[in-house]
């Protein structure tokens, strides 16, 4: 089984280490190499590395650059991605934002304050998404 390559951008470092702990718990039939970035410059430093994300997971707030901001320069700069799925993962951002997001190929699930819908919410959209087999487990 190929390695699922995700790129994972978001500022903040916890959220980082129980997201990927509870992605390998509910997909432990999958093997995952994840790539962390603190900011969107350092996502783009990882992607001129040559790295090939899977996916693309970024949080739509950031220092020194926006999810939107990050994903137009992915755009510019990688063409080859243009085809990789990729998902924002914040807390609510209105209507006028997620309609940004969506205009640039990029889905949305918000960060619920209940972790248990928010990590149903993500099984599913990787089931979808990468045809991956989601054993929910109690968070």
């Amino acid at each position: 089984m190929a390695k699922i390559a995700v790129l994972l951008v978001d500022d903040e470092e916890d959220f980082r280490f129980i997201f990927i702990r509870q992605i390998k718990r509910f997909f432990p039939d999958s093997e995952f190499e994840f790539f962390e970035a603190g900011d969107g410059e350092k996502a783009l430093e990882l992607l001129r590395t040559g790295i090939k994300p899977s996916i693309i997971i970024l949080d739509y707030t950031m220092p020194k650059m926006s999810g939107t901001e990050l994903l137009r320069t992915i755009d510019r700069e990688h063409g080859n991605l243009l085809h990789v799925p990729r998902v924002v993962l914040s807390g609510y951002i209105g209507e006028d934002a997620i309609r940004e997001v969506e205009s640039l190929r990029c889905d949305y699930i918000e960060k619920s304050i209940n972790t248990k819908v928010f990590y149903q919410q993500f099984c599913r959209y990787l089931t979808e998404k990468l045809g991956l087999s989601c054993k929910p487990t109690t968070p």
